[in-house]
């Protein structure tokens, strides 16, 4: 019998349309509550206003506007959100943007393709 785990929070920062409705199916499939965002700028007004719930920030780096990288910096600069986990999701495996993601305080830095979507999942799941 498989153990029932406890619904987490997710806030999804991905915007390729077609793999953030892929991962918001996979968690919400396994029980999770998914925040979809598109935009980097649309995740912190949602940080703003849910912050508390936050269990985990999947966050991409290449996004429109704000990157995934100033995202990262602006998360880290408020004490509000110094508890949030938040995992890189990238197609971008450079070690110079790995170094940087850390230095900023990322909880970890995935890349995608190195992943099936169920393992990436479990995962980002792993740090909530």
């Amino acid at each position: 019998m498989e153990a029932k785990t406890t619904p987490k929070t997710i806030l999804l920062l991905e915007d390729d349309v077609a793999l953030n409705r892929a991962i918001v199916l996979k968690l919400e499939q396994k029980g999770h509550h998914v925040i979809s965002t598109l935009r980097a700028e649309d995740a912190l007004e949602v940080l703003k206003l849910q912050h508390p719930s936050i269990d985990v920030v999947w966050l991409d780096l290449l996004l429109p506007g704000m990157n995934g990288m100033e995202f990262l910096a602006e998360v880290r600069k408020n004490p509000d959100y110094k508890d949030i986990k938040v995992v890189i999701c990238s197609v971008s495996g450079r070690e110079e943007s790995k170094v940087i993601a850390r230095e900023i305080g990322v909880s970890d830095y995935l890349v995608k393709s190195d992943y099936e979507l169920e393992t990436l999942t479990e995962k980002v799941l792993s740090y909530a």
